[in-house]
């Protein structure tokens, strides 16, 4: 069965900084990945590539295209560079991988992931991430979460991985309260976040709603910290590790 791993937009990226990759990260999870043999579809969220400009011109809300093509063709061009960039350094590495644009295979809200799964079955690691899609002269942005619930729907993949800048749950914001108590293990059905941060593809509090419909799907969801890479090796390796398990 196939994983489904999302890396966040805050691992691969400096999110304040317009077009900023973390290059010395990337490189250390590209190397991680080359030494798995697991099947695995790889999503990356748009971090500074995507939310700054999307912000900057006001394309969080859905919209018509006409008289933006403009800003949106700009989007669309930065992210897919940052794809291209990823991409590059799993190809380095020696991983087959391979990058398929949502744009190109969403038509309106209806997925055609029929090459992903083509890709898995010949031995390649499809790399999806957070664009903007164009359907009717209407355009809107879909976020790396949204993609893994769609693929969980397709692929029901043994387990959906999240890659944040966090160990996982806590019952509070760990950045705000150090003294915030870590969440091993949970239930979806447990879940309730309060949320007032948000960026260009929404809150955490969404975020956490997504994935409680993507453990209809799969196995399990992990939440797990990579700016620890190693963690994402031991989970990889099957051995167990600091991190958030969701069933």
């Amino acid at each position: 069965m196939v994983i489904v791993l999302k890396l966040g937009g805050s691992i691969i990226t400096e999110k304040d900084s317009y077009r900023k990759i973390n290059e010395e990260t990337i490189v250390k999870l590209c190397d991680i990945l080359s030494k798995s043999k697991e099947k695995m579809v790889l999503i990356h969220g748009a971090g500074s590539f995507g939310h700054i400009l999307a912000l900057r011109h006001g394309l969080e809300k859905p919209g018509s295209s006409r008289g933006r093509e403009g800003p949106i063709s700009r989007v669309m061009s930065d992210v897919l560079t940052l794809d291209s960039a990823i991409i590059d350094k799993l190809n380095e590495k020696g991983v087959r991988a391979v990058a398929v644009p949502p744009h190109a295979v969403y038509h309106g809200s209806r997925p055609d992931f029929k090459i992903v799964e083509t890709l898995v079955d010949y031995g390649f690691i499809p790399v999806l991430y957070g664009d903007i899609i164009i359907h009717k002269g209407k355009y809107r942005i879909i976020s790396g979460d949204e993609i893994a619930l769609d693929l969980s729907r397709r692929l029901r993949p043994r387990s959906v991985v999240f890659v944040t800048d966090v160990d996982g749950l806590y019952d509070s914001d760990p950045k705000i309260n150090k003294r915030a108590k870590f969440i091993p293990k949970i239930m979806a059905s447990e879940i309730e976040v309060i949320d007032t941060k948000r960026d260009a593809t929404g809150s955490m509090a969404g975020k956490m709603e997504r994935i409680k419909k993507i453990v209809l799907y799969t196995g399990r969801v992990i939440i797990i910290n990579g700016k620890r890479p190693n963690r994402i090796r031991d989970f990889l390796e099957g051995r167990e590790t600091r991190s958030t398990v969701i069933i």
